[in-house]
């Protein structure tokens, strides 16, 4: 396990440099010296330091692959990885050597069109607000900005949504730990209209 400052959401990069010692053998533990690589869940720190042990930490988190794994000469390592599945933890076990769980996998909800709409509807306040931001610095928009359309929806997700966004962590954890699309709607519309109020207001 990783406890982090940040709640890691699926299908979201997460680059990061192991140079904790627990870290570097929870690395070693995890490519297990053979081609395949593995992975380890990741959590939101409730309380502490994401150094030095010690923190209070959510009980659902995200699983994470590891994409790419570089050791260098100083035994540091820098890794790549990508959040796949939600779980939650059912037993914190010591963390010696390193952090360590018993954890279950959470299933994830139908979208229903309903969601759909809702999403949608949301998606084109966050795709407004884009454009006000791009027309306000004089910058026009190009290709690369993504629609927040049903169709950009059907490919990435709500959490692929949330990943782009400068959404605050325990917004981003709340939205984790919904468990259906009515509430997992709701957790984003509020925090869509915090990031509103920030931007247009100062707030």
């Amino acid at each position: 396990m990783f406890p982090l400052g940040a709640a890691l959401l699926p299908g979201e990069s997460l680059p990061l440099r192991i140079f904790e010692p627990r870290y570097r053998q929870m690395l070693h533990d995890c490519l297990g010296g053979d081609a395949s690589l593995s992975g380890f869940g990741v959590v939101l720190i409730a309380r502490g330091r994401e150094v030095g042990g010690g923190d209070v930490r959510h009980d659902v988190g995200t699983f994470a692959d590891i994409d790419t794994a570089v050791t260098e000469p100083d035994g540091q390592a820098l890794i790549s990885c990508t959040g796949t599945w939600r779980f939650r933890v059912v037993d914190w076990l010591s963390d010696d050597p390193y952090p360590r769980a018993v954890i279950r996998p959470l299933s994830e909800p139908s979208l229903d069109d309903a969601s759909v709409r809702r999403l949608t509807g949301i998606g084109a306040r966050v795709r407004q607000l884009v454009e006000e931001s791009f027309a306000a610095r004089g910058v026009p928009l190009d290709d690369d900005v993504p629609l927040f359309d049903a169709a950009d929806l059907a490919t990435v997700g709500v959490f692929g949504w949330a990943a782009r966004l400068p959404i605050g962590p325990a917004d981003r954890q709340e939205l984790l730990e919904a468990a259906d699309y009515p509430t997992r709607c709701h957790v984003f519309d509020e925090a869509v209209a915090t990031m509103e109020a920030r931007i247009r207001f100062g707030a």
